[in-house]
């Protein structure tokens, strides 16, 4: 639920920070006092598109700031962690900011974090709903409709639906995979002539090795520098062991190994020096013996160069033809094997998704009539419990009925749901969205929220507008309605009743003044004898007895009993 709200230059408002609490919080005020600023702010958190004239006259900028208490409401929880929108210091606390300029793209913040108005609209269906002449679209649409329907239906319903959803998708699944086996199986010879085509190819490439290209990569450099190769060797191992004429390395390290053996006895530090030579020489001898054995494996062989130059042309040719790298070359090959399979015998592949299709069928159509048959009885149970609200809430006689009307059997079910009503005696009844007024629709949305409250989790409902074209006991049984509500869920409402105000848990003011030719909106939290004075003028009485009826109104009121 939303805890606080903060306004800064917003609109004609220069400051308000108000805090709510659960229940029923009443918003009154005279008419064009500047009630629908809060229901903007309201919106604007939810993800409504900003506009202009939003910042204040003369001023720079414009902030709206709220907190919302989340704690148990574990979807929302994971939709921000998932989004990294996580309150880490505290899980149960949410944080909005959006901040306005007149002139360029204001901010929006979520617990701290830069975002933008995709991740408001994101979060605002698991914080509040809004239902106004302008926002009662929603209820008209018939999934809405089917969604509030299936509320009613508990967890176990849900699991239903769920596992319609799986089968449904399996079903469909599989019916691609049908249709694309019949087309295949319409082309089929022309396709495994092109298949047989590719595994000649590559069965007389002969693939067996797929690090064979970088073997023969590295083969290919040595053969083609196989003469400077063995002329390095040589004169390596010329340098090592020397000549007829002249002495090698080795050599030369030998003798002074037998020049510092002479003396080695008398300077420590020349027996180092001769062990150390001497380790030299029996290296370089080694070393030598290696080279020379390298030297006489190594020779020129044209015939193995053109060998390995062909081959490795073949696989680059086959490679260009099939849009391919060396490895996909094998892929290819057992992908042609399958195909193959599938297309030299498609009646066997046929046949298995036919009877995995005919199990899944009979599964579908059997949750599928679960799922009617359980909605006829959730319909019946709505359908009773609205049309007693509806005449709770002066609609005389009403009659509501959540209508399924069949459709092809598809991923929610054999049937959508179009709410109908009668709203006064005698009148044909007919489609909600066609029905009802702006201020009848609020009352049949009412109905609908206050019976389905227990089974919808949205800790939040604003309400305007509810009161329009209503008074007397009416007035007195939406009130009642309301507050009842309240007792279940926080609710925030815009009202010009004084029957429904005096119901109110909070109540909140709105007014306006003229300072300097400008106009100012305030806000503030009216109790005690500031209250009643609200209720008096309300009631067009703000003389004494007009005060005394205030009070009598406020003390005998259930909220305040």
């Amino acid at each position: 639920m939303i805890t606080d709200i903060q306004l800064e230059n917003f609109l004609f408002m220069q400051k308000a920070d108000l805090s709510f609490s659960k229940g029923l919080n009443v918003i009154t005020g005279e008419t064009g006092a500047g009630k629908s600023v809060l229901l903007e702010a309201v919106k604007l958190l939810l993800g409504k598109k900003s506009r202009a004239g939003i910042v204040l006259k003369g001023k720079n900028t414009a902030k709206i700031q709220a907190e919302f208490d989340i704690k148990g409401q574990t979807e929302l929880q994971k939709y921000l962690e998932e989004a990294g929108f996580n309150n880490e210091e505290d899980p149960d606390v949410l944080s909005i900011t959006r901040t306005f300029k007149e002139d360029s793209n204001g901010r929006i913040f979520v617990n701290g974090l830069i975002t933008t108005a995709s991740l408001l609209k994101g979060i605002g269906p698991y914080l509040m709903e809004i239902h106004g002449q302008n926002e009662h679209q929603t209820l008209l649409d018939p999934n809405t409709q089917r969604e509030l329907l299936d509320k009613t239906g508990g967890s176990q319903f849900s699991a239903k639906l769920e596992r319609l959803k799986e089968v449904y998708k399996t079903r469909k699944d599989l019916k691609e995979r049908l249709e694309e086996l019949e087309n295949k199986s319409q082309h089929a010879a022309e396709r495994i002539e092109e298949l047989e085509a590719i595994k000649k190819d590559l069965d007389e490439l002969a693939l067996s090795n797929e690090n064979e290209e970088e073997e023969l990569k590295e083969e290919l450099k040595k053969l083609s520098n196989s003469e400077q190769i063995i002329n390095a060797l040589q004169t390596s191992l010329a340098c090592l062991a020397g000549s007829d004429e002249t002495s090698g390395a080795t050599m030369l390290s030998y003798k002074a190994s037998e020049q510092l053996r002479k003396v080695a006895d008398y300077d420590g530090d020349i027996e180092d020096y001769y062990k150390r030579i001497t380790d030299l020489y029996y290296e370089l001898k080694s070393l030598e013996s290696d080279i020379e054995s390298k030297a006489e494996s190594s020779d020129l062989d044209p015939e193995r160069l053109y060998e390995v130059q062909s081959r490795l042309s073949e696989i680059q040719r086959i490679c260009r033809k099939y849009s391919t790298d060396f490895a996909g070359l094998f892929e290819l090959n057992e992908n042609c094997d399958k195909e193959l399979a599938e297309l030299t015998e498609p009646d066997q592949s046929r046949n298995k998704i036919l009877k995995e299709l005919e199990q899944v069928n009979k599964e579908f159509e059997t949750i599928s009539n679960e799922v009617s048959k359980d909605r006829k009885s959730l319909a019946k149970k709505l359908n009773e419990s609205v049309s007693h609200e509806m005449e709770h809430l002066g609609f005389n006689s009403a009659i509501f009925e959540a209508r399924l009307i069949p459709i092809e059997a598809c991923s929610h079910g054999a049937e959508d749901i179009e709410f109908y009503v009668s709203l006064n005696p005698g009148a044909p009844g007919g489609p909600l969205r066609k029905i009802a007024s702006g201020g009848e629709l609020s009352r049949v949305a009412l109905a609908i929220k206050k019976v389905l409250a227990n089974s919808d989790h949205l800790p939040t409902l604003v309400f305007d507008e509810i009161d329009t074209g209503i008074g007397g006991k009416t007035a007195e049984a939406v009130a009642d309605s309301l507050r009842s509500l309240g007792n279940q869920k926080q609710v925030l409402l815009v009202t010009h009743l004084h029957q429904i105000a005096k119901e109110g848990t909070h109540h909140f003011t709105v007014s306006k003044s003229v300072v300097d030719n400008q106009t100012e909106v305030h806000i503030n939290r009216v109790e005690g004898e500031s209250r009643v004075e609200e209720l008096a003028r309300m009631l067009g009485r703000t003389d004494e007895d007009g005060l005394s009826f205030a009070r009598s109104l406020l003390s005998n009121s259930v909220a305040n009993s």
